[in-house]
């Protein structure tokens, strides 16, 4: 299989995860980078960059009128997004690369569904993306683990900068691997710039490998300061979590993901997988520079 990628559309720019892989595809010569929005967002983007805007429902001639002239699609959207909508259009369309919303953990490994059942929706996706390589739409799936400086920032890790205080979740000395927002960005950018080393997998990627206790410890280091912690097992953190998803409240989910990023269940890919650093030019990044650019901000 030959591909070349030069033009790539971004849905779901405006998040969490959008903005960094914009700016760095936007950065790199190489691409021309266009990303997709409804006509109700409230997102805003440099005014170099084109913006294709369709209706909140995404018809599919205004989908295939947005990817026409698109090498590559990466979806960095919620769960509830149409991706299958996208996928099929982007498969009449041309689209050669298609990179699914599956930033964050391994949905395959049972571990991560035992925790988060929720999460097949990854795989049904991807299961799609599958039935759709004879049209000529290859796919990759990025996993990425938590993403460290992000999760670090709003407390989802839970550390509260600002308050000094932290949650430290089991015994804290669990490894895991996890990609900063540039780190999941510069992956991104990797794939597009090797498209047939990375088509139709998963590749897993990391920034670090840490431990809660290593978190705090570097916090402590960078602010000065020694922090209140507060200790919270994993089989409560779980209990929990699935209590709260279990009355319809999804914000039990949040426990869940700790759980299962501190309680050392597949979240460690250097044990686990093998990772893809190296083929896409992502290196290891230093824990103590991540948490000082978080306190700095």
């Amino acid at each position: 299989m030959s591909e070349s990628i030069k033009n790539v559309l971004i849905i779901g720019a405006g998040g969490n995860l959008g903005p960094s892989i914009l700016s760095a595809l936007d950065a790199d010569s190489h691409f021309t980078v266009s990303v997709l929005s409804r006509q109700s967002s409230k997102s805003t983007f440099p005014a170099h960059i084109k913006v294709h805007t369709v209706a909140d429902d995404y018809p599919e001639n205004e989908l295939l009128g947005a990817f026409k002239g698109i090498d590559a699609i990466v979806a960095t959207t919620a769960m509830n997004a149409p991706q299958k909508s996208f996928i099929a259009a982007a498969a009449k369309a041309g689209v050669k690369r298609y990179l699914p919303a599956e930033f964050g953990g391994y949905s395959r490994d049972p571990r991560t569904l035992e925790f988060l059942p929720m999460f097949q929706w990854k795989n049904d996706i991807v299961d799609y993306l599958k039935t759709q390589e004879g049209t000529g739409l290859s796919w990759t799936g990025v996993c990425t683990g938590p993403f460290l400086d992000w999760g670090i920032t709003n407390g989802f890790l839970g550390f509260n900068v600002a308050a000094r205080k932290a949650v430290i979740y089991g015994g804290g000395d669990s490894h895991f691997t996890a990609t900063t927002l540039s780190g999941i960005s510069a992956a991104v950018v990797g794939v597009l710039r090797k498209p047939e080393e990375t088509a139709n997998k998963y590749v897993f990627v990391s920034s670090r490998r840490t431990t809660g206790n290593e978190i705090l410890a570097a916090l402590e280091k960078v602010s000065g300061e020694k922090w209140e912690v507060e200790h919270r097992g994993i089989e409560e953190t779980t209990k929990i979590g699935r209590e709260k998803v279990g009355k319809g409240d999804f914000s039990g989910m949040m426990e869940l993901i700790v759980a299962l990023v501190y309680g050392g269940s597949g979240s460690d890919y250097t044990k686990d997988q093998e990772l893809a650093n190296g083929l896409l030019g992502l290196p290891e990044e230093s824990l103590t520079d991540i948490v000082a650019r978080v306190v700095k901000e």
